[in-house]
């Protein structure tokens, strides 16, 4: 842009050079071409964009390149650290997954193992208390037999008083007191047998 501000100045000095006279043939002149432009402006835009080139081919590429090769490596180095981090989060969560596992097993044994003694103390109790309920109808089937035999000996006491009264009257003669129980008890051991 220089050259051609250069070039541009070049020209202007180079018009008031002219006389006057060919002033006056310059406005007989045609008018410039806007699409073409003239020979000097080429010349001196060709010199300029080949240097411009050549200085932005030794030194702003290789500035540029080294840029573009920076940035491709942090961004594959961010794109690398993202790929760790994903890989740590899928162990870390696999890990998770491990322990969560191992914790809900952990508590199903635990709860299993709590079903199992209750279970076992259940049946403790319901052995021991069945065992108490045999003891006590045991007890109480004893204590029955017992009153039973109890009761009989006391009926059979009263009933032979009774009997013995009875005979006593009937017979009206008084036997012995021994042979008058024989008596009574061979009778009830009759009448227990008949049953």
């Amino acid at each position: 842009m220089q050259f051609q501000l250069l070039g541009s100045q070049v020209l202007l000095a180079q018009e008031e050079e002219e006389t006057p006279a060919e002033e006056e043939h310059v406005e007989e002149q045609e008018a410039p071409n806007p699409i073409l432009p003239e020979t000097n402006e080429i010349i001196w835009g060709s010199l300029a964009f080949i240097i411009l080139f050549l200085a932005m081919w030794k030194w702003a590429y290789p500035a540029i390149r080294k840029a573009m090769e920076d940035r491709t490596a942090k961004i594959q180095a961010d794109l690398d650290a993202a790929e760790r981090a994903r890989i740590e989060a899928d162990e870390l969560r696999a890990q998770y997954d491990a322990q969560l596992a191992d914790a809900r097993s952990e508590a199903n044994r635990i709860i299993d193992e709590a079903r199992q003694q209750a279970e076992s103390v259940r049946a403790d109790r319901i052995a021991a208390i069945d065992q108490e309920i045999a003891d006590r109808r045991a007890q109480a089937e004893a204590d029955i037999a017992g009153a039973r035999a109890r009761a009989e000996a006391e009926l059979r006491t009263q009933v032979a008083s009774l009997a013995i009264g009875a005979a006593s009257a009937v017979v009206e003669q008084n036997l012995d007191d021994e042979t008058n129980r024989q008596l009574v008890e061979n009778f009830i051991d009759r009448v227990g047998a008949g049953r």
